[in-house]
């Protein structure tokens, strides 16, 4: 994963459109639906059984990403892919008010993508299986470099 590789480039645009796109959200329906889908879900995820760093890096995740938003966002989005999460990471490192150092963005792309393996494995393995066979082998290897327990569809 390279975060932070580019993170300063385009950052004015980035944050202009994520702020249209909040614009967006308020006076579109569907997507103000699914914010408060994702709003009435569990806002924590029980981290007890998580090897010891991917519960420090839960508490990280609890900082940070409730700075922007609700942290039941992050915890019930439908977001699995390691890929995704990457672009996720990239993009709130480069809001203004995030605070995400790129180690940071590290840590937190590795906690989202443990625990995808774990709380989301089911939908992962189906997101793997439908992706072209070497995006799906690089994203198993990458979900195998935080959760070697992960088993490919």
């Amino acid at each position: 994963m390279t975060i932070g590789r580019n993170a300063g480039r385009g950052a004015a645009a980035l944050a202009l459109a994520l702020l249209a796109s909040l614009v967006l959200a308020q006076q579109d329906p569907a997507e103000e639906a699914r914010l408060k889908k994702l709003e009435a879900g569990p806002k924590t995820i029980d981290v007890s059984k998580y090897p010891r760093e991917q519960q420090q890096a839960y508490k990280l995740f609890q900082a940070r990403c409730s700075t922007c938003h609700v942290a039941a966002w992050s915890v019930n989005t439908e977001t699995v892919l390691p890929g995704d999460w990457e672009r996720l990471f990239k993009r709130m490192m480069l809001m203004p008010n995030s605070g995400i150092s790129k180690a940071e963005g590290r840590t937190l792309y590795r906690f989202m993508v443990y625990d995808a393996s774990v709380r989301k494995a089911e939908a992962l393995r189906q997101a793997v299986a439908a992706l072209p066979a070497p995006e799906g082998l690089a994203a198993v290897e990458e979900i195998k470099a935080v959760n070697v327990a992960f088993g490919a569809p």
